[in-house]
């Protein structure tokens, strides 16, 4: 990903050209001629660069795969491969769920392709008039129509009962009113997660085809957040004026996701006892899905992709200002993602009143082990807000 590193720091003209070589071995702070810690700030161009973007472009890449895949479903083996990329989109979506804050929030593009539950009356008067293409031209769908979940209901089996991993559609019960829906939400879901791409590495970076789906479609993004960011506390920078709140950002956003990973996500169908308020019921990879927005976390935290702790992470950030603040998060990041792990699959068959006692107990842990990582990372929060 060294391109996106050396694009950010020539994009933003305020940055020091000896950003990445701040940290020695002294712990010394070295501070920039504009005020700016520069070790903090090699920090955040890594969580970016080494999280952030590469987390988008994955994600862009699937849905893309995806959206062709939908193009056509008259096989089983391309209903098939629907399903698996489908579940390839997924894991890239999950996984940027640390960082719903700057363009997923300010587009609102995190509720145009991740809300359920559908809206099941809506999309049956939606299939008989055949009309979600002019719908989401005319900006009037409805997030219940949309995203994830919309192409998720089609192309994967209904239903409560099955085995695990046999959950793909026979392709000869899909309507052509359903590969229609399935191709229209497709191609919008594809064009919301490029424009999250872009509007964190910059359009310039995204690559000729995705930047003209953006242009046709009109979704250029305003802002290049991974420069905003990475600017934090930069003289004329609205939206960052301190770097206290750039890592304040950061911490609430996988704070914010781990409560609702414990808190809604698990705890509102085990309340109501509704298969319907289930994340992805129906391709069964809900605790897959949890697990995974956890590991969005450790990635935002350590500052990689693969579970180890960059040098330059918020981990080492938190870690200056109290070590035991720091270990208490990572224990707890680790604990949060053994115990979602260990839940009763399929989740959505597990959330009823009867459900035997030793599976409630799984779940309940799951839920305290989120819950005692969103206290973890709200201590890490006060240490930064003194």
């Amino acid at each position: 990903m060294k391109k996106y590193v050396s694009t950010l720091m020539l994009i933003a003209s305020v940055c020091t050209a000896n950003l990445f070589c701040a940290c020695s071995d002294d712990n010394s702070t070295e501070i920039s001629e504009e005020g700016i810690d520069v070790t903090q700030q090699a920090i955040i161009a890594n969580y970016i660069n080494k999280v952030v973007v590469p987390t988008y472009k994955s994600l862009a890449d699937a849905a893309i795969l995806l959206a062709e895949d939908c193009q056509d479903l008259s096989s089983q083996a391309k209903v098939n491969k629907a399903c698996e990329d489908w579940i390839s989109a997924r894991k890239y979506w999950e996984l940027s769920e640390a960082f719903l804050f700057g363009a997923a929030s300010d587009y609102k593009i995190d509720p145009h392709i991740d809300s359920w539950p559908l809206d099941l009356t809506q999309l049956d008067v939606v299939l008989k008039a055949g009309d979600i293409e002019s719908r989401i031209d005319a900006g009037t769908a409805g997030y219940g129509l949309l995203g994830f979940h919309a192409v998720e209901y089609v192309i994967f089996q209904e239903g409560s009962t099955g085995t695990v991993g046999n959950r793909y559609r026979d392709y000869n019960s899909i309507t052509n009113e359903e590969k229609d829906f399935a191709k229209s939400v497709s191609e919008d879901m594809r064009n919301q997660c490029i424009r999250l791409e872009a509007a964190w590495s910059g359009i310039e970076n995204i690559g000729s085809t995705k930047k003209n789906i953006l242009e046709s479609e009109e979704l250029e993004p305003s802002l290049n957040y991974g420069e905003l960011l990475v600017n934090a506390g930069m003289p004329g920078n609205a939206k960052y004026k301190t770097q206290a709140a750039a890592f304040e950002e950061i911490i609430v956003g996988a704070s914010d996701i781990a409560n609702e990973v414990g808190n809604t996500k698990i705890a509102d169908p085990m309340a109501s006892h509704q298969w319907s308020d289930v994340e992805s019921p129906h391709s069964w990879n809900s605790v897959v899905d949890f697990a995974d927005n956890i590991r969005s976390v450790r990635n935002a935290y350590y500052g990689t992709l693969d579970g180890t702790n960059a040098a330059l992470s918020v981990s080492s950030f938190i870690s200056k200002l109290d070590k035991n603040t720091d270990e208490k998060v990572k224990q707890c990041i680790e604990t949060a993602i053994l115990k979602l792990e260990a839940m009763p699959k399929p989740f959505r068959n597990y959330i009823y009143a009867d459900t035997d006692a030793a599976s409630k107990a799984l779940i309940q842990a799951a839920v305290d082990a989120c819950n005692d990582l969103v206290d973890a990372l709200d201590e890490a929060q006060e240490l930064i807000t003194k």
